[in-house]
């Protein structure tokens, strides 16, 4: 390396370009990514999150101890992961329900998307039920918060503009919200109903948009005045 003189002729070290302070925050970027790549690759591989930090270290080839030094432990990588894999939605959400689009196409929309995002990553149902099963922890608070809140009040959004409109009924928002995503996620995370029932192995794109089909028929059934018969 190459020595330089100071100000006052004191001999100084130039600076490598890997330990510039650019170059450190790209390397804790790239092992916390490797280490979420790891953990989303093992969990749809096992259809479980049920992993160890010992996998996932063998899987990213890091130490173990950074997941607790980049994430605090696995709630905080568990977090990390679902805020990597889902919530990357909202800006599309924001400009969906911005749009001029009526409200049964925002609705129809919006249930393709998130299937799209149950299909990308099957795990998120599982993921989401480990993180709340102490309703008051800080990552069930996390999830409420930064998922369940805002994406509701779309579904309020959509439906007021669907009775403006005179194409909706008016429906609870809350319950709307369970239904919505109930069946959304189900066929994801019933895998062993497909594999012994329907012998169906695995999801693939073309199910799933068949799926998200299906649902987005079901949900605007339910809501559409004319389902009612008061059209």
């Amino acid at each position: 390396m190459p020595i330089h003189r100071g100000a006052a002729g004191e001999p100084s070290r130039e600076r490598s370009p890997s330990s510039a302070p650019g170059a450190r925050a790209a390397r804790r970027r790239n092992s916390a990514d490797q280490l979420l790549d790891a953990a989303s690759a093992l969990m749809i591989e096992r259809n479980s999150v049920h992993i160890t930090f010992a996998d996932i270290a063998e899987r990213s080839g890091l130490n173990s101890a950074l997941i607790h030094y980049r994430f605090g432990g696995k709630p905080g990588l568990f977090r990390a992961l679902l805020e990597r894999d889902a919530g990357g939605v909202f800006p599309h959400l924001d400009a969906l329900i911005a749009s001029d689009r009526s409200a049964a196409e925002k609705l129809r929309l919006h249930v393709h998307g998130v299937i799209r995002v149950y299909w990308r990553y099957p795990y998120i149902s599982r993921l989401v039920a480990a993180m709340t099963a102490d309703s008051d922890s800080e990552s069930a608070r996390f999830l409420a918060e930064r998922f369940t809140t805002p994406i509701a009040a779309a579904h309020a959004a959509i439906l007021a503009q669907g009775v403006a409109e005179g194409a909706f009924r008016r429906v609870d928002p809350m319950l709307f919200y369970f239904t919505l995503f109930g069946a959304c996620e189900h066929l994801f995370s019933a895998r062993h109903s497909l594999c012994w029932s329907f012998g169906v192995g695995e999801i693939d794109e073309e199910l799933s948009r068949r799926y998200a089909d299906q649902v987005a028929d079901t949900v605007l059934g339910g809501v559409l005045l004319r389902a009612c018969g008061n059209a």
